[in-house]
């Protein structure tokens, strides 16, 4: 990882992508990773990071496939302030990963749904049997990984772990499958998704 300072910037290509808190940048010398930059201290940028390296910090005890979140590396030094390194998602073929809501479209395709449904029960089931927390789940927040032309897994890119003072969901395997539970059922009613039936269309809850 480069010791020196790196130089990014918001309006080259090499900014792929924007929250409420943080920037996200392709590191600009190694392919694989991304570099995130808090830009939002005032609105809980900060608070939230610590909460997710805090978190990261408590997976990397125990989780073994890594495939639906992105690995976290450390911290280098940016002229933009301290860059946060995380695995960069890209699909088979180059390209950065889009989110769900930049893949489906509106309406959905009877291909595209079926698609959708497939890449739901997947990340329902992958969060379910590693027993990993989000704060909420958004489909903007779940990139589309495209392992091959045929095959797509599901990666959370943001809001990781939990605000409780007493992490007790992340300590205990039925209140983490209680909250899930509770938070696959909003993830329900979010744009795109909201376009799927759950009785109907073959959702599957863990």
């Amino acid at each position: 990882m480069c010791t020196t300072t790196i130089q990014l910037s918001e309006t080259d290509d090499s900014l792929i992508g924007k929250g409420r808190h943080r920037l996200c940048f392709a590191h600009p010398y190694d392919k694989e990773r991304c570099v995130k930059i808090v830009h939002s201290q005032a609105t809980g940028g900060s608070k939230e990071l610590e909460r997710e390296l805090k978190y990261y910090h408590y997976l990397s005890t125990y989780l073994r496939d890594w495939r639906g979140i992105p690995r976290y590396y450390g911290t280098i030094s940016t002229n933009l302030g301290t860059g946060y390194v995380y695995d960069r998602i890209v699909d088979y073929d180059g390209q950065t990963s889009l989110t769900m809501v930049e893949y489906f479209t509106h309406p959905l395709t009877k291909s595209s749904k079926i698609e959708l449904v497939c890449l739901v029960n997947h990340l329902f089931q992958y969060l379910f049997d590693n027993r990993i927390i989000t704060m909420t789940l958004k489909p903007y927040n779940i990139l589309c990984h495209r392992i091959s032309e045929k095959e797509m897994f599901p990666v959370i890119c943001d809001n990781l772990g939990e605000a409780s003072f007493i992490p007790i969901a992340s300590r205990s395997r039925w209140f983490c499958h209680l909250k899930q539970r509770r938070i696959f059922r909003r993830f329900l009613s979010q744009p795109v998704i909201n376009q799927l039936d759950a009785c109907t269309d073959g959702i599957i809850f863990p």
